[in-house]
């Protein structure tokens, strides 16, 4: 409600300063310097009234305009005395001083708005400010040095004047670009800013073409952006812009047409003084045209840059994603082929996740996977890569001390589990994952690596969740929940799934007219088979036909289809998944545990 009666106020006191007769000069004077020093009243008022958190932006807005006040008295005062247009040197300085209390205010508040460094706001603000710079120049600041017989002074006030205006446009402008919640107060603030730089700009104009009179229409957009002001300081939301905001990237269609409109002012701008067939600003704007050119060049660097990190980062948990662990796969893959040496890679899958997200909703299920991702990476080598491998899923390409998998899956399920994850400040949810590990010679495909490490995983869920299995890197014992390596190097995986595998193997090589499956998969499919028949601590091995359930129903999602099918049309025949009486007993440590 204040707002609004400041505003009737302050347009009744510019009604009657423009309805005063030229005669007068007098009382337009003190109408004039009425809005203007209501302005700053306002300014106290506001912050009295509404008691913002950064007051000191808005003491620093009052001051300025109390300077700008006593800048316009010393002004009137001068002129009326002496009975000339001239700007005494003490008006001169107030009016200066405002700039300094404005800017600073100005150039605190986006730092409160923004906090952290946004690049591509700062690049769209240098090239619009280059831009308007070099208007500024060819049109007000070079005309005005260049009049002849202007003294040093004259030029030094002809070209500072426009320089702090400048620097007053930087700062609004990369206000205006910043993101966040635009309240009616900072829109009232960003209108006082444009309104005082087009009246400075016009005054500036119109001087250096002597038609400037007082009470003309440059002194209706002055007092305009003094109403803007004083409103923007009463309006309740005043309490609020200074509040940090969330940083946006700003690549919006508006945004790219205001900076191909920037960006295209030094070459248009060349143009017409070529038409006016004046040559005094052409280094300056061939300069400016370059600093553009370079700025845009930056900022498409900035985009290229930016588009590249999301691709490569998830936006819930901050690891990689998918699309890049693919990419670091292929090369560490080929690497691996050159050197000779195996690559191997883990995945994670947290136990019971669905539980988790029904039992405390979505937002802890969000809360859950950014702790597991934090934790992850703390554990991690550096040179491992972790990403998010889909919902909560996530994987490990292990780039060197392959030897040592088993014991990095290990500690990864310890990390991950000796610590319930507290979501909301207060609920703390014991969090487990199931881990599946595969190591592959060099040769090997990266799609095979990730179907060994995916029937490991399967493996290990199958066998009762909280546990590590390793697939594919050779003899294997189980120890408590994990597969390690026998250091007494006795026999490991069991002969029996071999044989299934082999079979398999043999049967897809001799259908020509099908794919060839590669052997990791059919490994997936043999051990998972084993895994659900064997019977387990305090369980029962599933019936050969709650078996096929299982296969058919991760046919496609689990495993391979032409894995999953030929291996149970061979197990309808009776040759493969039959246990052998000879290896009942053995051991199935190479897939599952105990």
């Amino acid at each position: 409600m204040a707002w609004q009666v400041w505003c009737v106020v302050a347009v009744a006191l510019i009604a009657a300063h423009f309805i005063v007769p030229a005669t007068h000069p007098v009382a337009q004077s003190v109408l004039y310097c009425a809005v203007s020093a209501g302005t700053a009243v306002a300014l106290a008022a506001g912050i009295r009234l509404h008691r913002p958190r950064n007051a000191v932006v808005w003491w620093l807005l009052a001051i300025g305009q109390a300077m700008y006040v006593a800048g316009d008295i010393a002004y009137f005062t001068a002129t009326a005395a002496a009975g000339t247009n001239g700007y005494p040197l003490f008006a001169n300085a107030l009016y200066l001083s405002q700039y300094g209390f404005a800017g600073a205010a100005l150039v605190l508040l986006g730092r409160r708005r923004s906090p952290q460094r946004n690049t591509a706001a700062m690049i769209d603000t240098a090239i619009l400010t280059v831009a308007a710079a070099v208007l500024w120049w060819v049109f007000l600041i070079h005309p005005a040095v260049a009049v002849p017989g202007s003294s040093p002074l004259d030029a030094l006030g002809a070209t500072i004047y426009p320089v702090a205006d400048l620097c007053v446009l930087t700062v609004a402008i990369r206000l205006l670009l910043g993101g966040g919640t635009r309240q009616r107060s900072y829109l009232l603030l960003l209108i006082n800013l444009g309104l005082t730089l087009l009246a400075d700009t016009a005054y500036g104009l119109l001087s250096l073409h002597e038609v400037y009179v007082n009470g003309g229409w440059s002194d209706a957009v002055y007092l305009a952006a003094y109403v803007a002001l004083g409103a923007s300081a009463l309006h309740p939301s005043m309490r609020h812009i200074a509040e940090p905001v969330e940083t946006r990237s700003g690549a919006t269609l508006n945004r790219v047409a205001l900076l191909a409109l920037a960006t295209l002012m030094a070459p248009a701008v060349l143009l017409v003084q070529d038409l006016r067939h004046s040559t005094s600003s052409d280094l300056v704007v061939v300069t400016a045209s370059a600093v553009l050119f370079l700025l845009v060049l930056t900022r498409m660097a900035a985009l290229v840059s930016a588009q590249r990190r999301i691709a490569m980062t998830d936006g819930l948990t901050g690891v990689h994603t998918r699309r890049f662990l693919s990419e670091a796969l292929s090369a560490e893959g080929d690497r691996a082929a050159r050197r000779g040496t195996p690559i191997a890679m883990l995945l994670l899958d947290v136990d019971h996740f669905k539980r988790i997200n029904d039992t405390y909703g979505h937002p802890a299920g969000d809360q859950v996977l950014v702790e597991l991702a934090r934790r992850l990476r703390r554990a991690c080598r550096g040179t491992d890569v972790v990403a998010r491998f889909g919902g909560e899923e996530f994987a490990v390409l292990v780039t060197r001390d392959h030897a040592d998998l088993a014991t990095l899956a290990e500690r990864l399920r310890e990390r991950i589990a000796e610590v319930p994850v507290v979501v909301n400040g207060r609920t703390a949810i014991p969090v487990t994952v199931s881990v599946g590990a595969a190591a592959l010679p060099g040769g090997a495909g990266t799609e095979e690596l990730l179907s060994a490490a995916d029937a490991a995983l399967y493996a290990a869920k199958r066998g009762g969740r909280n546990r590590v299995v390793v697939g594919g890197t050779g003899h294997a014992v189980a120890t408590g929940d994990a597969v390690l390596p026998d250091p007494a190097g006795a026999p490991g995986p069991d002969e029996q799934i071999r044989r299934w595998t082999a079979t398999v193997a043999e049967a897809a090589r001799c259908r020509a007219a099908d794919p060839v499956v590669p052997t990791s998969l059919l490994i997936g499919v043999c051990a998972a088979w084993a895994v659900m028949r064997r019977p387990g601590a305090g369980r029962a091995g599933l019936s050969a036909e709650q078996a096929r359930d299982q296969l058919r129903r991760c046919r496609g999602v689990q495993f391979d289809p032409d894995a999953v099918d030929l291996f149970l049309e061979l197990e309808t025949a009776g040759l493969v998944g039959v246990p052998d009486p000879a290896t009942t007993g053995a051991a199935h440590e190479e897939y599952a545990v105990s």
